[in-house]
């Protein structure tokens, strides 16, 4: 899959969201979650250890990202990912 199928994949995802009501993402009284870091998430060999996310910080992060786009870095990504995570979560309920 190339970048562009990934980010039109991406887009039909996220107008799904908006077709079922979800204009804003919310964290409501959700913030603290379980990552699994690099490289242990696809390493099937051993138990991976968990690390804590936060996602009101990932949402300030990624404002900042907006304001300041040269500050992208890949870390954006698992943020990014962790707002897709909560957006699935809307739509699964």
């Amino acid at each position: 899959m190339t970048l562009d199928e990934l980010e039109q994949c991406i887009s039909q995802l996220l107008a799904l969201a908006r077709s079922r009501g979800i204009e804003r993402l919310d964290t409501g009284k959700r913030d603290y979650y379980w990552n699994v870091p690099s490289p242990e998430w696809v390493d099937m060999t051993k138990q991976p250890p968990l690390t804590v996310g936060s996602l009101d910080d990932d949402l300030v992060e990624l404002d900042k990202l907006r304001a300041q786009p040269e500050r992208a870095a890949s870390v954006d990504l698992d943020r990014a990912a962790a707002m897709l995570r909560l957006i699935s979560d809307e739509l699964s309920r």
